[in-house]
């Protein structure tokens, strides 16, 4: 049974019940691991949980869900991840966030200065 998904681009890491047992945590990580364009598959027993890395670029969450599926780690009425961090693909967004926090500040800031010089020289 799944229990928890975590997920971000090139990454996925599930907590499934089943991988608390040591034999079931080994296998699940080697037929994962096969899958192609999986990097890497990562099982651990102690806390039941899977990682798995992966291209991106060559292999959707989507795609990678339905393998998952047909492994019989993902129940066919589970949906699979949406990504929720707010980073473009290229990882850009949060510098153009930041860029136009810093600028607004900069540009508040030399307004500021602004009126002050105007009202100290009337």
């Amino acid at each position: 049974m799944l229990e928890y998904v975590h997920f971000v681009p090139g990454r996925l890491r599930l907590r499934i019940t089943a991988l608390k047992q040591q034999r079931s945590a080994a296998e699940a990580a080697a037929k994962v691991a096969a899958i192609p364009k999986v990097t890497s598959a990562v099982a651990n027993p102690g806390t039941g949980s899977l990682t798995i890395n992966f291209d991106r670029e060559q292999l959707s969450i989507g795609d990678l869900w339905e393998k998952l599926r047909t492994l019989g780690y993902i129940a066919e009425d589970e949906l699979e991840p949406r990504n929720i961090k707010c980073t473009a693909p290229d990882g850009s967004a949060p510098n153009r966030f930041g860029r136009a926090v810093t600028g607004a500040l900069i540009e508040a800031v030399v307004q500021h200065s602004a009126q002050a010089l105007v009202r100290a020289l009337l």
